[in-house]
């Protein structure tokens, strides 16, 4: 219940800072916007960016579907998509200070912040490298 709290009030920042974005005039300053937050939060909230990174699962996600489509194996950094979207459906993740924590029935995976962002950055990559490679081959 915890995360599911934290991830929805990050919702929230998100879309305050999409209001700012859209609606506030150019010469808003960064300290404007920190003290409005604030007031309005009443909290200067440390995880900001750290909730972030849950949305960026959504493409391995999504990544991990399509290998399924092409019936291939579920191995390596696939798998862990796999625990990390079983984690995220039955809300057995969790994200502290330290990093993001994944379980599933079987087994379980913890990141660091820095370790989380080279992995979605590794998946993306390889990913799309190898439809570029795959496109190149049809021409």
């Amino acid at each position: 219940m915890e995360t599911i709290l934290a991830i929805n009030a990050h919702l929230k920042y998100v879309e305050f800072l999409l209001h700012i974005f859209d609606s506030y005039p150019n010469a808003t300053t960064l300290k404007t916007i920190r003290e409005e937050f604030e007031k309005r939060f009443s909290t200067r909230h440390v995880l900001l960016n750290q909730n972030f990174g849950i949305y960026r699962l959504l493409p391995l996600i999504l990544i991990k579907e399509e290998h399924k489509k092409e019936r291939k194996d579920l191995a390596g950094v696939i798998e862990q998509i796999k625990i990390i979207r079983d984690s995220i459906a039955h809300n057995s993740f969790s994200i502290d200070e330290h990093g993001y924590h994944f379980t599933n029935d079987k087994k379980g995976i913890t990141l660091t912040y820095d370790e989380f962002v080279q992995f979605v950055h590794q998946v993306e990559n390889e990913f799309y490298e190898e439809k570029i490679h795959a496109r190149k081959g049809n021409e």
